[in-house]
């Protein structure tokens, strides 16, 4: 186990359990520096710096943020920010109210498909969370079109499935740019899902003041992991790491703290985040 998990998923956004939970569940798994990456909010971050502070671990700020790069989908880890920047607070409201449009759409096409769901109830089962496919993939399983969560994803949700809805989004530069304006720092976040073209797409983000890469991710293989290292000495970008935690019970979960994320590259990430001067996350630990 790591002792730095810094991409995890609470009720917050799309994931099944708490922030206190994911907190809790991180000091028993050995680690001991996190952050919590909801999409496109920060309402889970008050539970889990109270969490944190209980149990002495540091929570350093996070979210997770969706842009596009061409076709392709590039997920954008933000920390150390201003959790109550007034800008980065609007802008994060317009990326929900987006979410909303998108969910209309797919249950629209699961009706035209046999797989009716009531929108009223995906909202119910979002509550205050950042509403996401998975609430959408719980609705399925409730009505029993389905049986879990992967089946849903595999038949409608997936990326190329008939559901496929994509969303309004900023662009890499607009994001990188609030972010930046918030105090915080960018990192790209699992950059090998993007495809075999993801070294031009780093390039491309590195010009727009990308911090970082997501190195160190839930189940990449050692090749995998050398080439991302040699990727940020390229292009001169620092390094983190995140298991990526939703708990949705889907193929490719790892536990938190399950990666390949030695403790020295730990460390390191850590002063690059006091040498770029945002929040590190200190005062979440007990004195």
């Amino acid at each position: 186990m790591a002792i730095g998990d810094f991409h995890l998923h609470s009720t917050a956004s799309d994931g099944v359990k708490s922030p206190a939970w994911l907190v809790q569940t991180a000091h028993t798994n050995g680690v001991r520096v996190l952050a919590l990456t909801d999409h496109d909010t920060t309402e889970g971050q008050a539970e889990a710096r109270a969490s944190a502070q209980l149990l002495g671990l540091r929570l350093i700020p996070g979210i997770e943020l969706s842009t596009d790069v061409g076709k392709s989908d590039v997920h954008l880890l933000v920390y150390g920010f201003d959790v109550e920047n007034a800008r980065f607070q609007e802008y994060l409201r317009w990326l929900r109210e987006a979410r909303l449009g998108r969910a209309e759409k797919i249950v629209a096409i699961l009706a035209a498909e046999g797989a009716p769901v009531e929108l009223e109830r995906v909202l119910a089962i979002a509550g205050e969370a950042t509403l996401g496919r998975p609430h959408i993939a719980r609705a399925l399983i409730e009505a029993g079109h389905i049986a879990t969560i992967q089946e849903a994803f595999d038949r409608w949700l997936g990326d190329g499935r008939p559901a496929d809805v994509p969303r309004s989004k900023m662009s890499p530069a607009q994001a990188i740019n609030e972010a930046h304006a918030a105090g915080g720092v960018v990192f790209i976040a699992h950059p090998a899902f993007i495809g075999d073209h993801h070294p031009t797409v780093l390039e491309e983000l590195a010009g727009y003041g990308l911090d970082g890469i997501e190195t160190y991710y839930k189940h990449y293989s050692p090749e995998q992991v050398s080439g991302h290292e040699a990727l940020a000495f390229e292009l001169g970008l620092a390094r983190s790491g995140g298991s990526d935690f939703h708990g949705l019970g889907k193929e490719d979960d790892r536990p938190i703290g399950a990666i390949p994320f030695p403790d020295d590259q730990v460390a390191a990430f850590l002063a690059f985040l006091e040498s770029s001067g945002v929040d590190t996350g200190e005062r979440s630990v007990r004195q």
